[in-house]
């Protein structure tokens, strides 16, 4: 009785819930998109930089030695 005051009916609520839900999703969705390009500028890469210079000091130690 009180919806058909408001002048929503069933269907009609439900749209609205699932749309405020959508809403709500989508804004989740930009903040996690936002997080994920503010990473800096090595992030995990820098772990594969480390092998690769102990590689290359390696091999320098074994010349000069």
């Amino acid at each position: 009785m009180i919806e058909r005051v408001i002048g929503l009916e069933k269907g009609e609520r439900t749209q609205y819930e699932l749309e405020k839900r959508v809403e709500e999703l989508s804004k989740k969705l930009e903040k996690l998109e936002a997080k994920s390009t503010q990473r800096s500028i090595f992030g995990p890469d820098i772990w594969v930089l480390i092998p690769v210079a102990a590689i290359v000091m390696w091999g320098l130690s074994n010349i000069f030695s």
